[in-house]
């Protein structure tokens, strides 16, 4: 039976230049900027400038089209064909919907939306990059095809428009932690009728005394509406810390396909020695279109660094040891010659 794997990257957030590579295929694409945010008024037309490269070593003859993107309160993102209903499908036009691409060059395509007056709202929908001609499923033979896509946000800017979003989840991946770093997940949904950008920090506190800042959602990644998207962040200013084990460059897994962590001891970090009790307090804003909104959340978890502390009492427990022994000694050794006083005086 014949398997198609298609290899479709999209990205929400700003970034890096992304790539779509298949092995056996040979397709290498990358494609820029990420993702394109475009608004304007209803009944006007927008332009944007698409560029994707061809890293492989071979021209490649690509085609563009179109996907609908929506997501979900599980916060995964959906990737589908327009349908007859999706009337902004019929939006959008490229100036060049196939075109060569020969290595190591950038292309650049023209993409235009002619938003009608009944326009409203929010528009997701994401350019995908493919090759004009996909190989055809072979009996008993694996067919790779890679694509490669770019994220659009449209924001047809009309009466009635609501961004809104609220904190559903907000924890730490542990309780106690022998050393850092603690890692945190953020859940946030837009409950409004356009995408919301929140972003912040969490900051650490030990009583009452602030000991580190982290930041959340640095890249301004998007969470469209009705849906809700994961943030993640980790504090890991620390001694020692656990640090992500690499070879070539690549990070080690186990066996689970976990990344395998080294414990660091920097020991010019030794005053960053963490222990107790903590409180990790997240503040978000987002701009609702009139002024930013915060978000707060809290979560404590606590560092108990019991190998040291063993250690220590350890320490403690010998050198206590050694001087109660030497003080016993020291007694024995004056006890005879006390005796031999009292013998003489009499």
């Amino acid at each position: 039976m014949a398997a198609v794997l298609i290899a479709s990257i999209m990205v929400l957030q700003c970034g890096a230049a992304v790539f779509a590579q298949t092995s056996d295929q040979g397709i290498s694409l990358q494609v820029s900027p990420l993702p394109i945010s475009l608004s304007t008024k209803p009944g006007t037309t927008i332009t944007s400038d698409l560029r994707i490269r061809n890293v492989a070593s071979k021209t490649e003859k690509l085609q563009v089209r179109l996907l609908k993107v929506k997501g979900d309160d599980t916060a995964s993102i959906h990737l589908t064909e327009p349908t007859s209903a999706d009337e902004w499908a019929k939006w959008v036009s490229f100036s060049r919907p196939t075109f060569d691409a020969p290595p190591g060059e950038w292309q650049t395509i023209k993409m235009t939306v002619n938003v009608p007056k009944t326009a409203a709202f929010g528009y997701y929908f994401a350019v995908e990059y493919l090759r004009a001609s996909q190989e055809a499923p072979v009996p008993e033979k694996t067919v790779t095809q890679g694509a490669v896509a770019t994220f659009v946000l449209l924001n047809a800017e009309a009466p009635g428009a609501t961004r809104e979003a609220q904190i559903t989840e907000f924890t730490a991946d542990k309780k106690f932690y022998e050393f850092l770093p603690a890692s945190f997940k953020v859940k946030v949904r837009s409950s409004g009728n356009v995408h919301v950008v929140p972003h912040g920090n969490i900051f650490i506190n030990r009583g009452s005394k602030q000991v580190g800042v982290i930041n959340v959602n640095a890249d301004q990644g998007s969470i469209l509406p009705q849906s809700s998207r994961y943030f993640e962040a980790a504090w890991s200013d620390g001694f020692p810390v656990y640090t992500a084990q690499t070879k070539d460059d690549q990070p080690v897994l186990d066996k689970t396909g976990r990344p395998v962590n080294k414990l660091q001891w920097d020991f010019s970090h030794a005053n960053r020695l963490r222990y107790g009790h903590y409180t990790a307090h997240l503040v978000l804003i987002y701009d609702n279109g009139q002024r930013d909104v915060p978000l707060e959340a809290t979560v404590s978890f606590w560092v108990v660094p019991w190998r040291i502390i063993g250690v220590v009492l350890g320490l403690a427990v010998i050198i206590i040891g050694l001087i109660t022994y030497t003080i016993v000694l020291r007694r024995r050794l004056k006890r005879p010659k006390v005796y031999s006083a009292r013998r003489r005086g009499k």
